[in-house]
């Protein structure tokens, strides 16, 4: 009786990576092997069951997936980058809220793989920015931002890029608008008067906070406790992980209402 799928691919280390492999093109026996750190005797066989199960075609000169094993390959390929997402940074998935994050976002929390860690400029301070934040919107064409609050240095470092060419949306919340026309409310008058600034409310609470522009990620949490995490912010350059935040914060301006003037 032949193995099931599931037993094929996922109960073979050889036979996962060797479908992994070939889903970024078709690869002759000796670039398996080699890409394997395998010998020929020990990835045959495994190529002749995959073969055998119409998952891939083809001869030692060129092997390349069938329909099927393309199909097959993708899921998995998702399942590998969640698992490895998850179980990288394991600890602070488990400690903090993600409700923030729409559930078909989440679902694809294996397109932030390759996220680093970020640090404030000073820890001991909340309102710190981060080092690679500011770096990273300096030389940047755009950003879309979501906050829960609002940093004191951020009105006039964002009225400063803005005023430099940057294209700046931002999403807040009704108390941090408020708090921004009676604390910071010259530097938001000049912002909003810009061609290239816009600033939406969402009427309900924000569960995370996130900037993505063309070239970075980054993102916040708060711990499962309730407590904002200020020090701990995730980075991603990778283009995958950028069209996952633009689609975060377009999520969340369609469920927003533009403010023009305060």
């Amino acid at each position: 009786m032949e193995n099931s799928y599931l037993d094929l691919v996922l109960f073979s280390e050889k036979r996962k990576n060797i479908l992994l492999l070939l889903k970024e093109g078709p690869k002759s026996l000796e670039e398996i092997k080699n890409s394997l750190n395998a010998s020929p005797t020990s990835v045959q066989p495994q190529i002749k069951l995959l073969k055998n199960r119409d998952l891939l075609c083809g001869n030692r000169k060129k092997y390349e997936l069938t329909l099927l094993g393309d199909i097959i390959a993708e899921n998995m390929q998702n399942l590998v980058n969640t698992m490895e997402t998850l179980e990288d940074k394991y600890d602070f998935w488990a400690s903090h809220k993600l409700d923030g994050i729409p559930l078909p976002l989440l679902k694809r929390i294996g397109e932030l793989k390759n996220s680093t860690f970020t640090t404030p400029l000073d820890e001991s301070s909340m309102f710190s920015p981060h080092n690679e934040f500011v770096e990273n919107i300096a030389k940047s064409k755009f950003v879309k931002g979501i906050s829960p609050f609002i940093h004191p240095l951020y009105p006039e470092m964002f009225l400063k890029f803005a005023a430099r060419g940057i294209d700046i949306s931002l999403i807040v919340t009704d108390p941090v608008l408020e708090r921004m026309k009676t604390e910071f409310r010259p530097e938001v008058e000049k912002f909003l008067a810009l061609e290239n600034t816009h600033i939406y409310v969402y009427d309900k609470e924000l569960l995370l906070s996130s900037a993505v522009t063309d070239s970075f990620l980054s993102l916040g949490f708060f711990y499962t406790s309730g407590a904002y995490d200020h020090i701990n912010d995730i980075v991603c350059f990778d283009p995958e992980a950028l069209r996952w935040g633009e689609e975060l914060y377009a999520y969340y301006e369609e469920l927003s209402r533009e403010v023009k003037e305060i």
